[in-house]
């Protein structure tokens, strides 16, 4: 039967040092766009503050045609399942120098100005309380860019949103919403957004403190 060599689990270290090499030049580019550490502390602080209050809604990675909707959890929360649109805005916001309040966030989510979704579904519109779309200017893909986030963001869990503990769902939202867990790369190599070595050089590059 024809076949081809099953892929090594490591590649010579003569290959993997290209790859090393290249995470850590990234890493260290003026090329690559990111918040200042200024930034990254003010965005650790009010993603921190926003996971903990219990007034305002946590966004959640995780949705089956109900992007924008509210779903009740038994601590009291409000969930709102969302694509990855939330990262891009923040991401943005604190690339730009903005370091939103508290309340400025209250504000917003009251006059739904948050994105929540790339493209909102016809089935999703009825069901949602929030419908603000990914705007260009918040949307790196419209750069050339490739978000991507340090530590997993994925919940990889098939239980129901309010049977998952809210703890749980306050780190997902920390590791989620927090620019300093994140970074781009070309939209050409997006690729690279997933090697071990290349997200290891962007964490260690950065002296801001990851949530979660």
């Amino acid at each position: 039967m024809p076949g081809i060599n099953r892929c090594p689990g490591e590649l010579p270290p003569e290959l993997a040092a290209f790859v090393e090499g290249f995470g850590k030049a990234w890493a260290a580019s003026t090329l690559r766009p990111q918040p200042n550490d200024a930034a990254l502390n003010h965005w650790a602080k009010l993603i921190e503050a926003w996971a903990t209050a219990g007034d305002m809604p946590l966004f959640v990675r995780k949705h089956a045609n109900n992007r924008g909707s509210v779903i009740a959890h038994p601590s009291g929360r409000s969930l709102v399942p969302t694509d990855n649109s939330p990262a891009h805005w923040a991401y943005v916001l604190a690339s730009s120098g903005q370091c939103p309040a508290l309340d400025d966030i209250r504000s917003m989510l009251a006059s739904d100005s948050i994105p929540v979704v790339m493209i909102q579904k016809g089935v999703e519109k009825p069901l949602a309380r929030y419908h603000c779309f990914l705007h260009k200017e918040f949307n790196v893909n419209e750069f050339g860019w490739k978000l991507a986030h340090v530590k997993p963001v994925g919940l990889n869990n098939r239980a129901p949103l309010p049977d998952l503990p809210i703890e749980r769902l306050q780190n997902h939202f920390r590791v989620f919403m927090s620019p300093a867990n994140m970074f781009v790369v070309p939209s050409a190599w997006s690729g690279l957004a997933e090697v071990e070595a290349v997200i290891n050089a962007v964490a260690s590059h950065s002296n801001a403190v990851i949530g979660g």
